[in-house]
């Protein structure tokens, strides 16, 4: 959300709603209304926002290059696909825009973070699933889990909510730097490079309660101070070369007999966190005697569903070293790209490099190659093993796992620990694919797991003749992933 102590500009061009504009106002924008663009450029305000609505509304290629210079974020509402082709070109970035799958009411942002542009198409969470319900009891005498699964829905976020929250988080990008160490920008003048970013973002709001502070089991809520929510800020670099031969103008058949070769770097980055306006973990009416919700597992990846890409390399495979619960991962990524310069009259080779050290405390890191791309998987790893049993189908999960004996008042029993790691699991990966010139599919999938626990301390309607430990995950997820279109092409 914004800043409460600084108000944000925005300039709202064409006739934007009223739900939306009553949502800036509660959000700390400093709205100025104009009747066209033209009435904008007359405009002293230096704007963190321009947003255009209806297909009437247009700007020049210039106009966007200046735009985005001067770090304002665009959002466009319905547009044209004449101002979506002209974005394209003002940015050069391999995300085909005017292909890319718009979600009504919602705006396409645009924006510059360290002279790379930024796309974010608001992407809309499919439904959640809740598992089957792991019930266990130390006596191994609880009942067995129900065969069937149910489906819970999100909370369905109020567009205008939903639009100025995307808003004001890419005005948060615009001002923040990265620091990695990496040479992955060829200089002016060379021939076949492209560099853009994806936004692939969800915010996700949970009214489904496993059990409610009366130990109910499957209760819904709309008391805000029982809501959850959590959000995946999922960020995709593409660094795109093409080495061998002159790419500009050619089919990709031509470029690959001329003995060319496309390399796409692909970097993902961000996580997958608990929003602070959210509900905190419900730990029961007395602490310990529940914990949810708890993400204990998420996955990212991304493939080429047309297969026309190849999976190269991928990093990191595992972890660089392990101290206690403490795993470190590298990235290190360096190639020698022979490219063309000079307008094309001379070779050059440009060495790409990338780093990135992280470290992951109580969770690992697993790859798992695809056909044609590379899924990501953060696990956590310390009560139990969620990548060696994500069903938690054994014991160990609560015995020892992340139960803890306590005495309270004379009696003694098992509570759900209380320390269980902060929701905020990182998303760090580096993949290379390989093909020829062209426009290409491209999917990006994710899946996450928040889970619930209860003590056998605590009975509740969803216990048998036994008081039992019991476990429920809900996953979430945008199914076989979002689908665009690279453009690999050059004219």
């Amino acid at each position: 959300m914004a800043d409460p102590t600084t108000k944000l500009q925005i300039s709202l061009i064409g006739a934007h709603s009223d739900g939306f504009v009553k949502a800036l106002q509660a959000n700390n924008f400093d709205i100025e209304q104009c009747g066209s663009v033209s009435d904008r450029k007359k405009s002293a305000v230096n704007l963190s926002v321009l947003a255009l609505t209806g297909e009437e509304h247009t700007l020049s290629e210039s106009d966007i290059d200046k735009t985005l210079r001067a770090g304002t974020v665009l959002a466009l509402f319905g547009p044209s696909r004449a101002l979506l082709e002209t974005v394209h070109k003002a940015t050069n970035t391999p995300i085909d825009i005017p292909s890319l799958e718009l979600a009504d009411g919602l705006p396409l942002l645009v924006y510059n973070v360290n002279g790379v542009v930024h796309v974010t198409p608001n992407n809309v969470p499919s439904e959640a699933k809740v598992q089957e319900l792991v019930r266990s009891t130390l006596e191994k005498d609880g009942k067995a889990p129900p065969e069937e699964s149910f489906s819970v829905s999100t909370v369905s976020v109020d567009p205008h909510e939903q639009a100025v929250m995307s808003i004001s988080r890419a005005v948060s990008m615009t001002k923040t730097s990265r620091c990695p160490v990496s040479n992955l920008e060829p200089p002016s003048g060379v021939i076949g490079f492209k560099k853009g970013t994806i936004d692939n973002t969800a915010h996700i709001e949970i009214t489904w309660l496993a059990w409610n502070a009366d130990g109910i089991y499957d209760f819904y809520t709309k008391d805000p101070q029982y809501i959850q929510k959590f959000d995946l800020n999922w960020y995709t670099d593409f660094y795109v070369y093409a080495t061998g031969a002159d790419c500009r103008g050619k089919t990709g058949d031509e470029f690959t007999k001329a003995g060319g070769l496309v390399y796409t770097l692909v970097i993902d980055r961000g996580n997958v966190r608990r929003s602070s306006d959210g509900a905190p973990r419900f730990l029961g009416p007395t602490s310990g005697y529940c914990g949810y919700y708890f993400i204990d597992w998420n996955r990212t990846g991304n493939f080429s569903p047309g297969f026309t890409m190849d999976l190269l390399s991928y990093q990191p495979r595992d972890p660089a070293s392990q101290n206690g619960t403490r795993y470190n991962y590298s990235i290190d990524f360096q190639q020698d790209m022979q490219m063309l310069n000079d307008n094309g009259d001379s070779k050059y080779t440009f060495k790409a490099q990338y780093s990135n050290d992280f470290t992951l405390e109580k969770f690992q890191q697993h790859a798992i190659e695809l056909d044609s791309g590379v899924d990501f998987s953060v696990d956590y790893k310390d009560g139990y093993d969620h990548w060696v049993d994500p069903q938690l189908s054994t014991d160990t999960w609560y015995y020892p796992g992340i139960t803890q004996w306590v005495n309270r008042e004379g009696y003694e029993h098992f509570i759900i620990r209380e320390d269980m790691p902060a929701d905020d699991l990182p998303i760090n990966g580096l993949t290379v694919l390989s093909s020829s010139v062209g426009k290409h599919w491209f999917s990006s999938a994710y899946s996450t797991a928040c889970r619930a626990f209860k003590s056998n301390c605590w009975r509740t309607t969803s216990d048998g003749h036994n008081v039992e430990f019991q476990t429920i995950p809900i996953t979430y997820g945008n199914g076989n992933g979002w689908l665009r279109t690279l453009d690999l092409t050059w004219s």
